[in-house]
């Protein structure tokens, strides 16, 4: 690499690299990167906007090594840049991958500013708090709105097989070793932390009639965002974190509603945990290079995920009790089980453009279920299988039978804000919309009808979300993709 000494900052999104001593920080907090990842880094952020072979960059960083040994080491460079960055592979903010070509810095580059923050030590996340939503709620302010603009290339790849999309993957590089560097209990199994938890309820002595708190007297209740129910007892929609202090995203419900499944980098490198509802007792389930995008088996005992292997992105699916090894399936992204858990759901680049596509569980070939182009898919109760795709600032929500057919929008009532945030669950398809005036909008398309019900404004605008298969319970990340939120008492 050329002598950088006199060089200035380079700034883009909230980071400021310093080419002259290689570290970089966001906003003020010194970010962990060295050696040839920052080298990758520093290449293109002097050409941006530019592609960079991946030949250029394995004969700069690895001259006279063989191409087995560039082609791996380049791989996990990159994903450790990306990891660094929070940036993805098929929702590039940053590091844009051109297929079987290279690289090209995407991001915005600006000045650095007069004076540069401080390295600071980020403060914890406050307790969880249990906050009721009221009708009279002002309207959200300073949404983030980044996300709709990286969906925008994907109209590229459904539509004219273009390299490159703009999704986000659940996965971000590489990590730290498997479980060798985790805690024992990590190898506990579900069944025994619902011991735990059961024996934790039993301890806890139970006020008698004399120590309730009694209501002072009348009080009225604000309108709440709900449909009327038969029940005796109402409900206000209430939320709470119940994971925070790291990364975490993407959370996913167990077939029961007793545990959420998500991504989480506490350990080191993103990796798939599952904890109890209120986010107790987390067991690390994947042990891969690095790990995203889980979703449940329909019996609970096992997790579909994405994960690198060799030169891309593969399915792999784990048990819960970790008593064997992840089974690697096939190259692909964002997969789901079928309602029968016969069949696994992905999505792929093979056919040049992406598609949704379906493998035995167990392994085997797989075979092709969409023509006009697809991504992260969900089969339906009602004999559908749905999912994603783009042609303009926000995903589609398109159908094709189970059994094969004609595939078609579902209504162009649902606007999703990514294709992460919906999903499908006995009562319709609930997603997260952008509004104008309300912020990120929770709302559930109802099949029967035909409509859209908007249920509550969220206070941040999450690219993940996942339900309950009634719908009564939502999960959702921040936009910063640190704390995770249970929406409760859905109606």
């Amino acid at each position: 690499m050329e002598a950088n000494a006199s060089r200035s900052p380079v700034c883009f999104g909230p980071y400021e690299v310093d080419l002259r001593t290689q570290e970089i920080r966001r906003e003020g907090t010194l970010v962990r990167l060295s050696g040839q990842p920052f080298q990758i880094l520093e290449v293109l952020l002097s050409r941006p906007g530019e592609l960079i072979s991946r030949d250029e960059l394995q004969q700069r960083l690895w001259p006279g090594a063989s191409v087995v040994d560039c082609t791996h080491g380049l791989n996990a460079a990159i994903n450790k840049l990306r990891e660094a960055l929070g940036d993805s592979a098929i929702s590039p903010r940053y590091v844009e991958t051109l297929p079987r070509r290279g690289y090209r810095f995407v991001g915005e580059i600006r000045k650095p500013a007069s004076d540069s923050p401080q390295v600071e030590v980020l403060p914890l996340l406050p307790e969880p708090q249990t906050i009721a939503l009221q009708q009279s709620s002002p309207p959200l302010q300073g949404i983030s709105r980044h996300w709709p603009v990286a969906l925008m290339s994907l109209v590229a790849l459904v539509v004219g097989g273009m390299g490159g999309i703009a999704l986000k993957s659940g996965f971000r590089g590489t990590g730290v070793e498997s479980l060798r560097r985790a805690p024992e209990y990590l190898a506990e199994s579900l069944e025994a932390l619902e011991k735990r938890k059961d024996e934790r309820r039993a301890a806890t002595p139970k006020p008698s009639p004399e120590q309730r708190p009694r209501a002072a007297g009348p009080v009225t209740r604000p309108a709440v965002l709900r449909e009327r129910s038969h029940d005796s007892v109402h409900r206000d929609p209430t939320l709470r974190t119940v994971v925070s202090g790291s990364g975490s995203a993407g959370p996913q419900f167990s077939p029961d509603g007793k545990h959420i499944a998500f991504m989480s980098n506490r350990g080191g490198s993103w990796q798939v945990w599952v904890s109890a509802i209120d986010g107790c007792d987390p067991v690390q389930i994947s042990s891969t290079e690095s790990a995203g995008t889980p979703r449940w088996s329909p019996d609970g005992k096992r997790i579909v995920f994405d994960a690198p292997c060799d030169n891309g992105t593969c399915v792999f699916v784990a048990r819960i009790d970790r008593q064997e090894s992840s089974q690697r399936l096939d190259e692909g992204f964002v997969p789901s089980f079928s309602r029968d858990g016969k069949w696994i759901y992905f999505a792929s680049e093979r056919s040049d453009n992406w598609q949704v596509w379906r493998v035995p569980s167990k392994g085997g070939i797989a075979t092709r279920v969409t023509e006009q182009g697809g991504f992260a898919a969900f089969e339906s109760p009602d004999g559908f299988v749905y999912y994603a795709k783009s042609r303009g600032s926000y995903p589609e929500i398109w159908q094709v039978p189970v059994s094969g057919g004609k595939e078609s929008m579902v209504s162009r009532r649902i606007q999703p804000r990514t294709w992460a945030s919906w999903t499908v669950t006995n009562k319709g398809i609930l997603f997260v919309a952008d509004s104008p005036s309300k912020g990120s909008q929770l709302s559930l398309y109802e099949p029967a009808t035909g409509q859209v019900r908007e249920l509550l404004a969220l206070p941040s605008a999450p690219f993940w979300m996942g339900a309950t298969p009634d719908g009564h319970r939502v999960a959702v990340n921040d936009a910063s993709e640190r704390q995770i939120t249970l929406v409760e008492n859905l109606r």
